[in-house]
């Protein structure tokens, strides 16, 4: 297993939103041309609850930007599964779909991080969608000593396809800006 991206590899990133809480910054991986995001807020939330609520991929669409439909696709193990999701895209393009290995590295009682890696030929293509082949990124929650969640969300997907890389880059910030925003107010909410 190949060791997860490092977060202490703070190189190049550039600060693009900073609002209620929720930072978005941004970097140019080298030779991809779609930046790679972090986003990062700190949440009064559950800790608990912040865990199920990663755990619970069919409602994905709830909560995270850009996602039309999420599903367990095969349970590998205790910490490991694979993930099945959809991307709507505006016409006349056509919707991306995503296979992504869901790893658990840690879990304490005050702290879990989990890793996505995609597995583009893990689940047959379907002719509806195009296949998204390079993402990769995780999820960190680190339980602060004020009854707080820190959340780190890095991710970095190429659609694929013809959709130019400079219209991709464009939204690249209000997607996670959304997907936590979302987030919090779900952690808000009793569930």
């Amino acid at each position: 297993m190949e060791a997860p991206p490092s977060l202490e590899d703070s190189a190049g990133w550039q600060l693009r939103k900073d609002k209620d809480g929720i930072k978005v910054y941004t970097r140019d991986l080298e030779h991809k041309g779609v930046l790679e995001y972090r986003a990062i807020a700190t949440i009064e939330a559950d800790f608990e609850k912040i865990v199920r609520i990663i755990h619970n991929v069919e409602d994905y669409p709830s909560w995270t930007s850009n996602c039309a439909s999420a599903e367990i696709y095969k349970i590998i193990n205790d910490s490991t599964v694979i993930e099945y999701m959809t991307t709507p895209v505006p016409w006349p393009l056509s919707d991306r779909d995503v296979v992504m290995k869901f790893v658990v590295w840690k879990q304490t009682k005050d702290y879990f991080e989990a890793h996505l890696t995609s597995v583009p030929d893990l689940v047959p293509e379907n002719g509806d969608y195009i296949r998204m082949k390079e993402a990769e990124g995780f999820w960190i929650f680190k339980k602060t000593d004020e009854g707080k969640v820190e959340i780190i969300h890095q991710f970095y997907a190429d659609p694929g396809g013809n959709i130019p890389k400079w219209i991709i880059n464009l939204f690249i910030v209000s997607g996670p800006y959304k997907t936590l925003s979302n987030l919090k107010q779900l952690c808000n909410t009793s569930h």
